[in-house]
């Protein structure tokens, strides 16, 4: 296999064109999430909560890949904004359920608007197979990390958008 060069003959690295894209991407989707109130943490626990209607905070936290009491400020910071609310479990008083409220669910639906638009501007130039295949590659390539799909890769702490 034919190695690819950047500027100056250097090879390019698989883990250092990776580390330059998902800070552009993460940096860009700060950002443009910014713009409507949200952090892309909270985006990741709404969007969870929703998926997962009925999954107790702890289980959230555990799919994402968040410690528990970063996810506790997550969510408290949610709740101040009027997003979620959290509620009780019948069967287990120790357990929470976050669930969004409707101002939650109408950030969260703005929220998945503006990734799809801005996802449809990262693949521009690709066609759908040519999507799918780069899914597959990276998602092999996270596999081989021990990276679970869904999971926070900065454990929720959150990232500053560029400025």
């Amino acid at each position: 296999m034919p190695e690819l060069t950047g500027p100056g003959g250097a090879p390019v690295s698989v883990g250092f064109t990776l580390s330059q894209l998902g800070l552009a991407t993460s940096r860009s989707f700060a950002r443009l999430v910014g713009a409507i109130g949200l952090e892309p943490r909270q985006f990741a626990v709404l969007q969870a909560a929703a998926q997962f209607a009925g999954e107790s905070q702890q289980a959230l936290a555990d799919r994402l890949a968040i410690p528990a009491s970063t996810m506790v400020g997550i969510v408290d910071g949610l709740e101040r904004g009027g997003l979620v609310t959290r509620v009780r479990r019948t069967s287990d008083r120790r357990a929470h359920v976050i669930e969004l409220s409707e101002e939650g669910r109408a950030r969260l639906a703005r929220a998945v608007e503006i990734g799809l638009r801005r996802e449809g501007e990262l693949c521009a130039g690709l066609s759908e197979p040519e999507r799918s295949t780069l899914l597959l590659l990276l998602g092999r390539v996270a596999a081989n990390l021990g990276v679970e799909p869904g999971a926070l890769p900065d454990g929720g702490r959150g990232l500053e958008p560029a400025r």
